[in-house]
């Protein structure tokens, strides 16, 4: 019996070690050294001239709330999280109810200086009608993109790794990067550990362990803005609930709630589970056990639109002409960054977004608050890359008609990972 258990013992003890060292190991050691890192490249941050007469704001795209069946977000979760990390709008896409999806509904207006925006996911959209409206969903999706663009409202297609009708003329821009779809080639149960080892305090550096680079959407997206227009956009797909939460019940009873804010077990209050409670907080919650959080998706990526006032008819108006840009905002602030053409007099002639007639590029010009590699993309082609550490990039070789953006990568831990990709300048 004693070596029984002592088996038991040591195969707990191997269990923990697999599980749990990997994280472990990134709490006291691989995640400290990256964020020494980053500190240091935050510290480098300058000023830069303006370059348009527009402002920057920040915003989070493709986010879900308490409307969706899958969240449980409330403006006490999603307002403080978005003011703490600078963020000034959030355009929703939650979940229809039914075929008729009334709109608006949830939230929308300002709320404590955060604009707030409805709109739905589904059928591969991100739809936001921009009006009061019945959104009919019954019919076929092309028509559905026809309906909400005819009268004014944006389709964008969310999750650009699935299939969509490509050559719908309605559809106004696309995702290029999201966070969910970023994670769906991952496990679950290593994800849930590194969080438990490595601690709160990295929570951003944990959502950082499942990035990879989106490429083959980034060369579909070069590839489809070569015949018309297309905006890329950041979806952060936030619904904070790959969690582990718990709240009481009007009868005393306690209610465990499980990823994607299904319920999975109700208990009694007893002495021996009261010890894992707290008071409740704001919104009722007793336990939270957070992978996912608004503060964590809203900063992990982020969308800079350059528009007249944070407004809904402003943002959305420049937010179709693909006058943004996304950046990876837990490496470093963006805001400060321009990607624009010049013309023979220096002066700037189009800026990220625009289409601009080849007679009037004389230079393609990108200035960064931060130091970094710039790469010129062309057609979805690399054309020009500066050296690292730079804070200013011109392109003056001969301007040819076709597509033209910039990346900015950054050195860590030695190697380049992306950190800005800009909409196109298309030039005629």
């Amino acid at each position: 019996m004693k070596y029984l258990s002592l088996s038991v013992v040591g195969l707990l003890l191997l269990a923990f070690l697999y599980f749990f060292s990997p994280g472990l190991w990134n709490r006291w050691v691989v995640y400290p050294k990256l964020e020494k890192q980053i500190q240091a490249f935050q510290s480098l941050r300058k000023e830069t001239k303006s370059l348009t007469q527009l402002n920057v704001y920040r915003g989070a795209l493709h986010a879900h709330s308490f409307w969706s069946h899958d969240s449980e977000g409330t403006l006490l979760d999603i307002v403080p999280a978005a003011k703490k990390v600078g963020i000034d709008f959030i355009f929703l896409t939650d979940h229809a109810h039914g075929n008729s999806d009334t709109i608006p509904r949830g939230y929308k207006g300002y709320y404590d200086g955060v604009l707030i925006e409805p709109g739905t996911e589904r059928e591969g959209f991100c739809a936001w009608p921009l009006r009061s409206t019945v959104t009919d969903w019954s019919v076929d999706r092309d028509t559905v993109a026809k309906n909400v663009v005819s009268n004014g409202g944006i389709i964008f297609y969310a999750h650009s790794e699935e299939d969509h009708n490509w050559h719908n003329p309605y559809y106004q821009g696309m995702e290029i990067y999201n966070i969910h779809t970023d994670i769906k080639d991952e496990s679950l149960l290593p994800i849930i550990c590194n969080f438990i080892a490595s601690g709160e305090k990295n929570r951003a550096w944990g959502m950082r362990e499942s990035f990879d680079e989106q490429r083959s959407i980034l060369a579909h997206w070069d590839s489809l803005n070569q015949w018309r227009a297309i905006a890329g956009f950041a979806a952060v797909d936030a619904h904070e609930n790959q969690n582990f939460r718990a709240r009481f019940l009007k009868d005393g009873r306690i209610e465990w709630l499980g990823p994607n804010a299904k319920p999975i077990d109700t208990v009694e209050n007893t002495i021996w589970n009261r010890w894992l409670f707290h008071e409740p907080d704001e919104s009722g919650w007793i336990f939270k056990f957070m992978i996912d959080t608004y503060e964590a998706s809203f900063n992990n990526v982020t969308n800079y639109v350059f528009a007249d006032t944070l407004s809904v008819p402003s943002i959305s108006n420049h937010l179709k002409k693909g006058h943004l840009f996304i950046a990876f905002k837990s490496l470093g602030d963006a805001k400060g960054f321009m990607f624009c053409s010049k013309n023979n007099d220096g002066k700037v002639s189009g800026i990220l977004g625009d289409s601009v007639q080849v007679n009037q590029v004389k230079s393609m010009q990108a200035v960064s608050p931060l130091p970094g590699q710039f790469r010129l993309i062309y057609n979805g082609k690399v054309v020009g890359t500066s050296a690292d550490g730079q804070y200013e990039y011109q392109w003056s070789e001969q301007i040819k008609k076709g597509v033209y953006r910039i990346e900015m990568h950054i050195k860590l831990d030695d190697q380049f990972v992306p950190w800005v990709y800009s909409n196109p300048i298309h030039v005629f």
